[in-house]
């Protein structure tokens, strides 16, 4: 008879570490650990070109320490392109309270829109659970920090469902592009102009969350990416865990 009441506390514990407050492959967290939390993951990510194929790793340390601020810094991955990142996010309401959880922040990254310019981004991300459904959204709004004065936008989308208390399959998404740039040369007349490449970044695929105890979880996506500044249509996958102490 003792059985069924432990079995149901950890199934409540699995589900309470798989809130808002975590990370998706592509999407930030529109909520954040509770105080005192300390996050460390770590993702490996591999590409897929038509003549070729790149992997790396990327890894990073989280820390709330105080009520709704949460700061982490790390890698930040993009594009094939990755480089050390530093975030900060606050978070202004939450579903229990207000019916929504929405937070703000900022990151600093030293790979941008162009990989050789490092950006600042700011951040808004707003989710709610809808019984099993999660839908999570961010947008975000990037400066460069080279002195070229680029300028994007970015939007982010997550869509999962609880298959069970510990289970969580979804699509993620991220969609990038530049709004703001200094003028190219133009070339010499008669000489036929460089290929640029598509104007926008985009990686989606299909994801699944494992949680395999309230404190580790398990993440992959396995989908497609087409970088910016090229025309090529690549695979790309990540696995992702994390740990909570």
């Amino acid at each position: 008879m003792r059985l069924l009441p432990a079995l149901l506390l950890v199934a409540a514990s699995a589900a309470s570490a798989q809130g808002l407050d975590r990370d998706t492959l592509l999407t930030d967290a529109p909520a954040v650990p509770p105080v005192g939390t300390v996050r460390i993951a770590g993702a490996g990510v591999a590409t897929e070109k038509s003549d070729s194929s790149s992997s790396s790793f990327t890894g990073s340390v989280g820390w709330t320490p105080i009520q709704n601020l949460h700061a982490d810094v790390g890698a930040y991955f993009q594009s094939g392109a990755q480089g050390p990142a530093a975030r900060i996010r606050y978070q202004l309401l939450n579903q229990r309270s207000h019916g929504l959880d929405l937070a703000t922040g900022i990151r600093f990254k030293t790979v941008g829109f162009h990989p050789d310019q490092g950006e600042a981004e700011f951040l808004l991300a707003a989710g709610r659970r809808f019984g099993a459904l999660e839908v999570v959204v961010n947008g975000v709004f990037g400066v460069e920090t080279g002195g070229q004065n680029g300028k994007d936008v970015e939007a982010k989308g997550f869509v999962g469902w609880l298959i069970n208390q510990a289970v969580r399959a979804g699509v993620d998404a991220r969609l990038q592009a530049e709004v703001g740039e200094e003028q190219a040369p133009l070339p010499p007349i008669g000489t036929p102009a460089a290929p640029t490449g598509r104007d926008y970044d985009l990686t989606v695929g299909p994801t699944a969350s494992w949680m395999v105890t309230r404190n580790i979880q398990l993440q992959a996506l396995v989908g497609l990416a087409q970088p910016k500044k090229t025309d090529l249509t690549t695979g790309v996958g990540v696995v992702y865990a994390s740990i909570d102490f």
